[in-house]
C-alpha cells in the first residue's frame, strides 16, 4: 500500500495519535534519514544508529500523546533520539570518542586536490577532538554544528535553557581550541564552522 504524501506534520501527528499506521509510516519516511545521521554522529556505529532510530520510533508510538507542540515536532524527535542514544551509551558503559566524518570528500568541486585532502584531514581531526569532550559540551556542538539546529531547538532537545546552550557552546569551543592548541593543531582553518 502506498503512503500518501501529506505535507503537514501536524496532520500526520494527529493521525498517528488516532492510530493511523499510514501516518506513522509517513513520519518514519520523513524523519528517519536525519535521525539516523544524528544517531550515527553520537554513537559512531551503523548498526547502533539504525537500532537507535527504530527505538526512537517505538518511543514515538508509546509517547506521541506527550508531544504538546511547544517546540517543533522534529525538535521533539531529536530530543527522543538524543535520549535513546544516551541510553545506548550508558548500556555500553563506554564513552568512545566520536569521529564525525560526515563532511565527505570535497575533491571534485574544482578545488586543488592536495588542499582538499588537507582540509578534510583538518575537519576530521577537529571532529575527533570534539568526540573527546565531555557530553555536556559535545552534544550541543554536534546538534548545533553537525545537525544544524538553532540554539533554541538545541536547548529544547536537551531539556536546557537557551542561555545554558550558549554558555556550553562557548565553553565547548574554548575547550576544543585549548585541546587543539595542545595538539599543535589550532588554526583558524581548523576552527572554521565552529563559530
Amino acid at each position: 500500500m502506498t503512503i500518501e504524501p501529506w505535507n503537514d506534520v501536524r496532520d500526520l501527528v494527529q493521525r498517528c495519535r488516532a492510530g493511523d499506521v499510514h501516518a506513522f509510516a509517513a513520519l518514519f519516511e520523513r524523519f528517519r534519514d536525519r535521525l539516523y545521521d544524528l544517531a550515527w554522529a553520537i554513537l559512531r556505529d551503523d548498526s547502533e544508529a539504525e537500532d537507535a532510530v527504530q527505538d526512537t520510533f517505538l518511543r514515538l508510538l508509546e509517547r506521541i500523546d506527550r508531544y504538546r507542540g511547544a517546540s517543533s515536532f522534529e525538535t521533539w524527535l531529536v530530543a527522543v533520539t538524543v535520549n535513546v542514544c544516551r541510553d545506548r551509551l550508558r548500556r555500553r558503559k563506554v564513552r568512545r570518542a566520536l569521529s564525525l566524518e560526515w563532511l565527505g570528500p570535497v575533491i571534485g568541486r574544482g578545488e586543488d586536490p592536495a588542499e582538499a585532502v588537507q582540509q578534510q584531514e583538518h575537519r576530521s581531526s577537529l571532529w575527533d577532538t570534539v568526540g573527546c569532550l565531555d557530553e555536556r559540551y559535545r552534544l550541543p556542538l554536534i546538534l548545533r554544528y553537525h545537525y544544524g539546529l538553532p540554539c533554541g531547538e538545541v536547548a529544547a532537545a536537551l531539556g536546557l535553557t537557551t542561555g545554558t546552550i550558549y554558555v556550553r557552546l562557548s565553553e565547548g569551543r574554548r575547550r576544543l581550541r585549548q585541546m587543539l592548541l595542545e595538539q599543535g593543531q589550532a588554526s583558524p582553518s581548523v576552527m572554521d564552522g565552529m563559530g
